[in-house]
């Protein structure tokens, strides 16, 4: 074989790698557009929040992009605002985002197979939209890369837009009244997110179970509430697996 036809060779694969990695992206993409949509307004309020508050402006985006967490940010927000110590705000954050740890135990088999610098970036977008899309079925089978860059697409997304949103509602958090809010838009998404999912009879019944724990331990921390709702769902899940034949 000449060297012309091996360079013609190997840029062909190259060419077939890329056009690989821009279809899986595109796929995590229109995967998350969904969210996006029903996201928007929840950042923006956020960000208007961050705008109104007491704190500086750069520090109330900044919990954007270091926290990357809806309900964790805005009680950051409110928190830090408030004057509440550090050591408090961060044990509150810790047990408000208690879920995510059953979110990467999910996830972890998932990323095993993966290079050290994707099991190195993929956590920081462990958040409900991003463990919603990278768990459907449709994304399984598909091989680790194509995995890898849908993963990357569908979360990368959703960064973009959480960022901007949040940097658009810190700029007119000041000419906007502070009594207005669009909190309802995180938990229409959650709900969106779990009819997606109810296809079954085991993620129906984990459905059930999950929301009954959660409204038995309503008076919990919010955070405790929904890792016990997690906790309730699963184990049903299991049970309803382990009798199904």
């Amino acid at each position: 074989m000449t060297t012309t036809s091996i360079e013609h060779i190997r840029s062909g694969s190259a060419a077939e790698t890329t056009s690989e990695t821009w279809c899986a992206a595109r796929a995590g993409v229109r995967a998350m557009t969904p969210f996006l949509v029903g996201l928007l307004p929840f950042a923006l309020a956020i960000g208007v929040a961050a705008g109104a508050s007491p704190l500086d402006d750069l520090v109330g985006w900044a919990t954007g992009p270091i926290l990357f967490s809806g309900s964790a940010q805005l009680s950051a927000i409110e928190m830090l605002g408030s004057g509440v110590g550090a050591v408090t705000v961060v044990l509150s954050l810790l047990l408000l985002n208690a879920r995510l740890a059953l979110y990467g135990a999910a996830l972890a088999p998932k990323l095993a197979c993966q290079p050290r610098w994707f099991r190195w970036l993929a956590p920081y977008f462990i958040v409900d939209p991003v463990v919603a899309v990278a768990t459907d079925e449709s994304a399984e089978g598909c091989g680790a890369r194509w995995y890898r860059w849908y993963y990357l697409g569908a979360a990368v997304s959703l960064w973009l837009m959480w960022v901007t949103a949040i940097t658009a509602g810190v700029l007119v958090g000041p000419i906007v009244d502070a009594s207005w809010s669009l909190d309802f838009a995180a938990p229409l998404c959650l709900v969106a997110m779990l009819t997606a999912k109810l296809r079954d009879r085991r993620s129906r019944t984990a459905g059930v179970v999950a929301g009954a724990v959660a409204i038995a331990a309503v008076a919990m921390p919010p955070g405790a509430t929904t890792a016990l709702a997690m906790v309730g769902g699963a184990i049903a899940a299991a049970a309803i697996e382990r009798s199904t034949p």
